[in-house]
């Protein structure tokens, strides 16, 4: 009977032990509406709206600039020969071309910047998020902001207000 009694006190204790073992706590966060609360986010995106406005300036001088020397040259196609035409289309073509690759180029440094920009709160974000999983015991927190990432959790705790908190963001 002993023996019955302590088997059973003995099986009991490794239920608990194991069954704790395996709890496992998930969580989750909107990641695009944590950063959108972020005071750093309305300065960064004041900066970065700064910054395409002079290049978009200096790209739209040079748009203007081509657009009248077009202009001129159509005025002018009656007193030019056909094979100065020509010389001229190509150049005015070739300019075109210029002008696109280098609008091209301003979308990719405007992104860099964005970029570059958001890093470091982006990483102030994630590091509020590590730190609430750490100490509250999270095995995964997802970010919800992703559509169809995670299709079904079976109980999940919504983190929003706890890395706001953290961030020292009221809501």
């Amino acid at each position: 009977m002993k023996k019955l009694i302590l088997f059973s006190a003995l099986a009991f204790f490794i239920m608990c032990t194991t069954s704790s073992v395996y709890a496992q706590k998930y969580g989750h966060v909107n990641l695009g509406n944590l950063l959108s609360k972020m005071p750093e986010i309305e300065a960064s995106s004041a900066q970065l709206v700064t910054f395409q406005e002079q290049l978009q300036k200096a790209l739209q001088l040079k748009i203007d600039s081509w657009e009248k020397r077009v202009v001129d040259m159509q005025n002018k196609v009656s007193e030019m020969t056909p094979n100065e035409v020509k010389q001229m289309e190509d150049k005015l073509l070739k300019e075109q071309q210029e002008i696109l690759q280098e609008e091209q180029l301003l979308s990719n440094k405007v992104l860099e910047k964005r970029n570059e920009i958001m890093a470091p709160i982006i990483a102030k974000a994630q590091n509020a998020i590590d730190q609430l999983g750490r100490e509250n015991g999270y095995t995964m927190i997802f970010d919800t902001s992703i559509p169809n990432l995670v299709l079904y959790v079976k109980e999940s705790d919504d983190l929003m207000d706890q890395v706001l908190a953290k961030l020292g963001i009221s809501k």
